[in-house]
């Protein structure tokens, strides 16, 4: 074989090529996503906008991300983070996390992201993909597997605990002990109706 005079050192097995990634960048995206869609709303949100936030190129951006509603459902888990779910099933864990579910869309930042992104689910296929992988059956599989309840149960609870508690803060502008406790009640019903019967 010929030599082709390169004098390039062979890379390891798995070393990674291109350039290496600046540590803070996927958390600076994030922020800056949750940032101005307070601001501006989802719709008056762009990549573009993102990136000039955050300081980083577009590119970047894309490279991470294949679009504005996948960097907004990764922004939307990132703020979520695991949800919690109690150890006993029954009524006093799910106020529990009924109550910090009541949090999270209570504070503007996350209500405007909520709503933006189901707004889009309806349109867009790979948007309610991400919702669900991302935020809803990671923590309904949980509550499931921790509590032995069917699955389809769960999911339908979750639908019927956050679709309220959305619609509610819209509509009021807050969500109330009365409404987390009414909620649970609703959930209670949903989730434990063979137990009870």
């Amino acid at each position: 074989m010929a030599d082709t005079g390169s004098s390039a050192v062979p890379r390891p097995p798995g070393a990674a090529r291109g350039r290496p990634r600046r540590a803070g960048v996927e958390e600076a995206a994030l922020s800056a996503a949750v940032e101005l869609i307070a601001e501006r709303g989802y719709a008056g949100t762009t990549i573009d906008g993102i990136a000039q936030r955050c300081g980083l190129a577009k590119t970047t951006l894309y490279r991470r991300w294949s679009s504005k509603a996948e960097l907004a459902v990764a922004a939307l888990a990132a703020r979520l983070g695991e949800p919690p779910v109690g150890e006993v099933p029954g009524r006093p864990g799910l106020e529990a996390t009924i109550g910090w579910l009541a949090t999270q869309v209570s504070d503007p930042s996350m209500r405007l992201l909520l709503v933006g992104l189901t707004g889009e689910a309806a349109r867009d296929h790979d948007v309610r993909s991400g919702l669900r992988e991302r935020i809803r059956d990671p923590f309904t599989r949980r509550l499931a597997d921790r509590w032995g309840l069917p699955r389809a149960r769960v999911d339908l609870a979750f639908d019927v605990v956050v679709g309220t508690l959305l619609h509610r803060v819209v509509m009021t502008g807050r969500v109330g002990a009365n409404d987390i406790a009414a909620v649970t009640g609703l959930a209670t019903g949903l989730l434990f109706e063979e137990q009870q019967g």
